[in-house]
């Protein structure tokens, strides 16, 4: 199996959590679940402050009537992605009928998540077994993708005529302050109303 392509590599790490963390604790991951890499719906990366590195959809959400979960492009590091999968499933096997309620808890104690159930991460012995299984499959074939907003550097402003001859421009708020424009239709030497006709805020 070919696990340089992200949703395979993805897959094979589901199929071996199956296998030797989630079977052992009587748990079974849904056979249909998809595991995909993209953007989560809230919390995508653009700001620092609210991040989420992963999520599953329930059933009642998908013409198909599967789960499905996705991996935020933020994140590359092997563990890091082995451990919000791992979060993820769990989710799927309940069908995101708990949230992170008393049932989801168990299932991740059970498994070996620990912290605070809205961001989990792998205790020791759990993050051992991700480790062994990452030296299986490979490490995630993937690279960080970046996507912080950036800033707009200046909001320009609508101008107009002060005396309303219909000419438009945009400029910053800086500009106009520091270096006002003047009007190009009226301030003309045979214009009626001289040198000094300015472009105002509208």
């Amino acid at each position: 199996m070919n696990n340089e392509i992200r949703e395979i590599w993805l897959n094979s790490l589901k199929d071996a959590l199956q296998s030797e963390v989630f079977k052992p604790n009587g748990l079974e991951i849904p056979a249909d679940v998809k595991i995909s890499v993209g953007w989560t719906s809230s919390g995508s990366g653009r700001s620092k402050k609210h991040v989420v590195l992963g999520e599953c959809f329930s059933r009642s959400c998908s013409a198909n009537s599967i789960n499905e979960i996705f991996i935020s492009p933020i994140k590359a590091e092997s563990l890091k992605v082995a451990d919000v999968l791992t979060h993820e499933l769990i989710h799927a096997i309940d069908d995101c009928q708990d949230g992170h309620g008393s049932k989801f808890r168990a299932m991740a104690l059970a498994v070996g998540l620990t912290g605070k159930m809205t961001a989990t991460v792998a205790g020791p012995e759990l993050e051992e077994k991700l480790k062994a299984i990452i030296d299986e499959i490979g490490e995630y074939p993937h690279a960080e993708l970046n996507f912080t907003k950036k800033k707009q550097s200046a909001r320009m402003i609508k101008h107009v005529c002060e005396h309303d001859c219909g000419a438009i421009i945009y400029m910053s708020k800086k500009q106009s302050e520091e270096n006002p424009m003047l009007c190009g239709n009226c301030t003309r030497a045979e214009g009626p109303y001289g040198d000094n006709v300015y472009m105002v805020e509208a």
